[in-house]
């Protein structure tokens, strides 16, 4: 008789529901204010709490967009109502809506946090709908946080799902979702797959999304460096984004144009649309689009030599990512003892409704025994008494143990402070002894390679003043004498130029500039040296070749390894510089048939902690300076440089230059 009663209320309930929204479907007005407060006046009449949840609902979801911290406020009324009511799909709903008001006000930490606890209890009614929703919403907060790996794992799942359920706007929205993750964790071919798909979902349905579909195909070439196609798409793209005001997007266009720009060496036009993309995300405080302007700006500063403002940016850009991460780190292991806590309730809540469900079976039995009910009843009240007292032990535990937590993390917090000083003082460490192994270095050179003929000629002169040394003998050893006093000027040149570089940084001007002149000018400087050992110097670089670097520094490369190539060729022999275009690089090649370099010292030649030098074929004496001042200038101006030798068949020093910039 109970049970039957019970039916009936449960079904009057649900009969009263239905006609309340009935009735409010009806009277809603056209407006949507009025819409809000005409549910907000039927929810403040409404007896019924299921009633009052959908009521909620509706008024949550249209304020997620404009308002996501009123989304916030009413999702959580409602879901005390539905845990009240032990509503488990309502309950996801609630969540879920909650988690999609943290996610549009950044909060990353407590968004997750709502999603996940909304897809367990979905997983537990098996509300397939309900987990392809939560899944999508999952994949854009760890897309948001950089977790693309996690980020992909998840959209696919709700791409998977959307298609079982042919939900074609969902879909879509899945697939671009996917394809956002997909470019960022460097995979634009399997990104610019799922965009294809989405793009024909978007037209057959009033082209949703498309604004984004298009933006995401213009990074998605853009990394693949097709960069005609990225400005076509983006043209595209920001004429749907003005039309429809969608300020997120239009700042994203706005980089992907200013770093096609950059790619393509542009400056002006990257830092014209860095710029008023940088405008857009400060003024909508787009916290990921701003991030991403600070990074682009610094470099493009950096590429036009204005290091201080670049240096500026660069740490707007740390600063904010970093104060990011750290926010949403804190976050995510606050919202995990949260978690903790809501788990250990989802328990007691599962006891509860088992308990509620045993004393409905008692009520039942009683019918029949009522001397049974009486054992039964007393039996309760004890159980009811110890699971009491076994509450009160619990929560004295959850106590002590959330204290050993709290400590834990000042341990831990401790622990990374001690961390991050050692590695500060690893790295302040490590600048003293390259110091102090540069100023070894120099004092290594000064004291035997520029000592050691000063002090040769110094006796010379000594003997010429005292009479000592006749004309003749003076004039056999003026050839060694001017060998002596070329090496040491050389030597003074190079340690000149190195010292300034390594202590002071070198200052340099990149421009589009003829190989072929440049050659030709080193070559004459060289030709008496090259005929005192009857050597052909050969120029068969072509006179197209250009090169963008800077021209100093080339000039300085190019005299190093001339004069090394005239210093270790035979005599009767040939050096010859040649020069070939490899894509967008400039190979310059030095080549001599001299004496060559055994293969363990080829491992010697460039290193800075190693001075490697030989004597040349006439006995020539070298620094070693002169190739480690050639590999850091090389270096500077995005180059590469190498050697390739066999002992006894000669050498050939080649390095490459960036071609000509338009």
């Amino acid at each position: 008789m109970n049970a039957l009663k019970r039916i009936e209320k449960g079904l009057m309930k649900r009969l009263i529901i239905i006609t309340l929204l009935a009735a409010l479907h009806i009277s809603l007005c056209f407006s949507q204010t009025k819409k809000i407060d005409s549910l907000l006046a039927v929810y403040s009449k409404c007896k019924i709490d299921t009633c009052k949840i959908d009521i909620l609902l509706a008024v949550s979801a249209f304020y997620r967009d404009a308002e996501p911290e009123k989304t916030i406020s009413y999702g959580m009324i409602a879901l005390k109502l539905a845990q009240k009511i032990d509503d488990d799909k309502r309950e996801a709903e609630v969540l879920d809506l909650i988690g999609q008001g943290y996610e549009q006000i950044g909060d990353i930490a407590k968004a997750i946090s709502n999603f996940n606890e909304s897809f367990r209890i979905a997983s537990n009614i098996h509300d397939i709908e309900a987990l392809a929703r939560i899944k999508l919403n999952l994949g854009g907060c760890y897309t948001d946080v950089g977790n693309f790996p996690l980020a992909v794992d998840y959209n696919k799942e709700a791409v998977k799902y959307f298609s079982m359920l042919n939900q074609s706007v969902n879909l879509c929205r899945a697939e671009v979702f996917l394809s956002d993750a997909l470019f960022k964790s460097g995979n634009p071919d399997s990104a610019i797959f799922y965009l294809d798909k989405a793009i024909v979902l978007s037209k057959s349905n009033n082209n949703y999304l498309l604004d984004y579909i298009l933006t995401n195909y213009a990074e998605s070439y853009y990394l693949k460096k097709q960069f005609s196609l990225s400005k076509e798409y983006i043209g595209k793209a920001m004429t749907l984004s003005i039309q429809i005001n969608d300020q997120y997007a239009i700042a994203a266009e706005y980089l992907v144009l200013a770093k096609i720009y950059l790619s393509l060496n542009d400056l002006s036009n990257a830092e014209l649309y860095v710029k008023k993309g940088l405008a857009v995300a400060e003024e909508t405080k787009i916290r990921e689009n701003l991030i991403d302007a600070y990074n682009i700006l610094s470099k493009i500063l950096e590429k036009k030599g204005n290091y201080a403002e670049a240096l500026k940016f660069k740490n707007l850009f740390i600063v904010t990512n970093d104060s990011i991460q750290s926010a949403t780190n804190n976050d995510i292991v606050q919202t995990f003892e949260n978690n903790r806590s809501k788990q250990d309730l989802a328990v007691l809540k599962a006891e509860k409704r088992r308990k509620e469900s045993e004393l409905k079976r008692q009520e039942l039995v009683s019918d029949i025994i009522f001397g049974t009910l009486l054992l039964v009843s007393a039996f309760a009240g004890f159980v009811f008494y110890s699971r009491n007292k076994l509450k009160q032990t619990n929560a004295k535990l959850q106590l002590a143990n959330e204290e050993i937590n709290k400590k834990q993390q000042e341990i831990l917090c401790q622990n990374e402070a001690l961390v991050a000083n050692n590695l500060q003082i690893k790295k302040q460490s490590e600048d003293i002894e390259e110091l102090n192994n540069l100023k070894d270095r120099l004092l290594a050179i000064i004291s035997h390679d520029l000592r050691s003929p000063l002090k040769n000629l110094k006796a010379i002169l000594g003997l010429l003043a005292a009479g000592n040394l006749s004309q003749e003998k003076f004039q056999t050893i003026i050839p060694a004498l001017v060998k002596g006093v070329t090496t040491t000027l050389e030597l003074v040149e190079n340690l000149l130029f190195w010292s300034n570089a390594q202590l002071k940084g070198t200052h340099i001007v990149r421009k589009n500039f003829e190989l072929y002149p440049l050659v030709q000018t080193q070559l004459q400087l060289f030709e008496k040296q090259a005929s005192d050992k009857q050597i052909e110097l050969l120029n068969e670089i072509s006179p197209d070749m250009v090169v963008h670097a800077d021209k100093n520094m080339i000039d300085l490369v190019l005299r190093n390894l001339v004069a090394n190539a005239i210093k270790y060729c035979d005599q009767n022999k040939k050096v010859i510089l040649s020069a070939k275009q490899l894509d967008n690089k400039i190979e310059i090649n030095v080549t001599d048939n001299g004496m060559g370099i055994s293969e363990e010292n080829i491992q010697k030649v460039f290193k800075k902690k190693e001075r490697f030098t030989t004597l040349g074929t006439n006995r020539e004496s070298g620094t070693g300076l002169g190739l480690i001042l050639c590999k850091d200038f090389v270096e500077k101006n995005n180059g590469t440089i190498g050697v390739e030798s066999k002992e006894g068949e000669g050498a050939r020093f080649w390095f490459t230059l960036p071609a000509k910039i338009s």
